[in-house]
């Protein structure tokens, strides 16, 4: 998504954490229900370095954008 506008870069983020939201805590519904291992850190985890990563590709394009006249 390099030649992406700023819309769609921030669009994409805004679907990607929407989807975020509602899954995890579906999978924390179902590990709670399934006990112990609590494998849905990993998938916490995991994820959220992506969203994370997601997040400063998008910020640090803007702040680019915004330096260059």
């Amino acid at each position: 998504m390099k030649n992406a506008s700023q819309a769609k870069r921030q669009l994409g983020l805004r679907i990607h954490a929407i989807a975020f939201v509602p899954s995890i805590i579906v999978l924390v519904v179902i590990n709670l229900f399934t006990g112990a291992p609590y494998w849905v850190l990993w998938v916490l985890l995991g994820w959220g370095i992506g969203l994370l990563a997601h997040w400063l590709s998008v910020r640090c394009q803007t702040a680019g954008k915004r330096e260059i006249p």
